[in-house]
């Protein structure tokens, strides 16, 4: 489906065919200038149909609708044909929805409302009206975006069903004042039922960071239902795709995480979450979560830590050891100390992995070397509950040397597990608690 920008060109053949829709400073004041949003790192991507070949751009003269997007070709019907209209009544944001409904049903196309809420700042740049078939009738309902004059922070998205030969307002979401005004993503079937689906989103931002609230509307038969499961406010100034890989026209939703700004969250890597639609429930419902790759050396250990708890103790070790030894990896704000810290603890969970697998002499090798690096230094309790754990584990198996470990863990929780926690290394990374040592 194509989203070729639409020349100004076009705009005026509509126009002097009689389409006279752009209101005039009279019926419509232009909008007070704002202020600049809060930029947001997000975007989407929808993989493209490979029968379908876009139309070549057209350059048009350069002006404030040069850029407006065209609202993409459909084979449905139009609901209101198009016939001579007055301007846009504009008066109030609460009163917009009517005077849109208005102007649609009074043979205003969906084009010239694109071109008048770019125009008069009422609407985003990029995409503020779409216009498909939604419901599966061949008649194209019309969606539409639009952002309050007097509070930056609030919009409303708009859904108008075609009934009977007119326009019917059928769905509507407003923002909050936290939130800014909602982004029309795409409108296409992304679950292959035949009916198009309308992705939006709305920006939540705090102090530092910015998060995406996205909806995936589908008609059923008597109203617009969310179709997605949970929520994507938890990923900071995310990156939102729709894939569909195989090509069967059912679309996975991936949105990945990146980084919270602020340096108290210390050193981030990014999170990957994907969404699959379930065909039973038709809903998108939260199935894969994973860290992407990380170039920080604490990040490398939660990898290690992560496999130990799945029991891949080969694996592990050997992740471990690149935590001791890649001098690649990065640090965070003392590099010296914290890579001390993270190896006397790899020594460790190295010497519980090589007694999981039954390999004693290795374990005991590893002793030997973290004792000798680190038996007189700031991270010599780490030798510590290394012996506690080879002593115990000699006379009563795996489990009891980690529950001397575990013990001896929260008895010197500070010396232990807050060197490797949160408290260095900013609250967007993980906590450890005592139980962790051991699996």
């Amino acid at each position: 489906m194509s989203t070729k920008k639409t020349p100004l060109i076009f705009i005026l053949i509509l126009l002097i065919a009689g389409c006279s829709g752009i209101p005039t400073a009279a019926t419509l004041a232009p909008a007070p200038e704002q202020p600049t949003e809060v930029p947001v790192v997000t975007a989407i991507d929808i993989e493209a149909d490979p029968d379908e070949t876009a139309p070549a751009a057209t350059e048009g003269p350069a002006s404030a609708a040069a850029d407006t997007p065209v609202i993409p070709a459909s084979t449905s019907a139009v609901c209101v044909p198009a016939a001579s209209h007055p301007d846009l009544a504009y008066t109030t944001f609460q009163t917009f929805p009517q005077a849109i409904l208005d102007y649609l049903n009074a043979g205003a196309s969906p084009e010239e409302l694109a071109v008048t809420l770019i125009i008069y700042q009422l609407g985003p740049e990029e995409q503020p009206v779409w216009a498909e078939d939604l419901t599966g009738d061949n008649l194209r309902e019309v969606v539409v975006t639009v952002s309050d004059q007097e509070q930056i922070n609030q919009g409303a998205l708009l859904i108008l069903n075609c009934v009977d030969g007119q326009y019917q307002l059928s769905h509507t979401v407003i923002t909050n004042q936290d939130a800014l005004a909602p982004r029309l993503r795409h409108v296409q079937d992304i679950n292959a039922d035949g009916l198009h689906d309308v992705v939006f989103s709305s920006t939540n931002c705090g102090a530092h960071t910015c998060f995406e609230d996205l909806q995936i509307l589908s008609w059923e038969g008597e109203q617009y239902v969310n179709k997605l499961e949970g929520s994507t406010l938890d990923y900071p100034y995310p990156d939102i795709k729709l894939t569909d890989f195989d090509h069967d026209g059912i679309y996975h939703l991936e949105v990945t995480g990146t980084v919270i700004a602020s340096v108290g969250a210390g050193p981030q890597r990014n999170t990957v979450n994907i969404w699959h639609y379930d065909p039973a429930a038709t809903t998108w419902k939260l199935s894969e979560q994973f860290y992407a790759a990380s170039d920080f050396r604490v990040h490398q250990m939660h990898d290690a830590e992560d496999a130990m708890d799945r029991g891949e103790y080969q694996i592990a070790s050997l992740l471990f050891q690149q935590v001791i030894e890649d001098d690649a990896l990065l640090d965070w704000a003392d590099p010296e100390t914290e890579r001390a810290y993270l190896s006397a603890y790899s020594y460790f969970k190295q010497i519980v992995a090589a007694v999981a697998l039954g390999d004693r002499v290795t374990a005991q090798n590893l002793y030997q070397q973290l004792d000798e690096l680190y038996g007189v230094s700031d991270q010599y309790a780490y030798v510590d509950i290394a012996y506690v754990f080879l002593s115990d584990s000699e006379t009563q198996g795996l489990d009891g040397g980690c529950a001397a470990a575990i013990q001896y863990a929260g008895t010197n929780k500070a010396v232990i597990l807050d060197p490797i926690s949160s408290t260095i290394f900013g609250y967007a990374n993980r906590d450890f608690e005592p139980e962790d040592v051991c699996p």
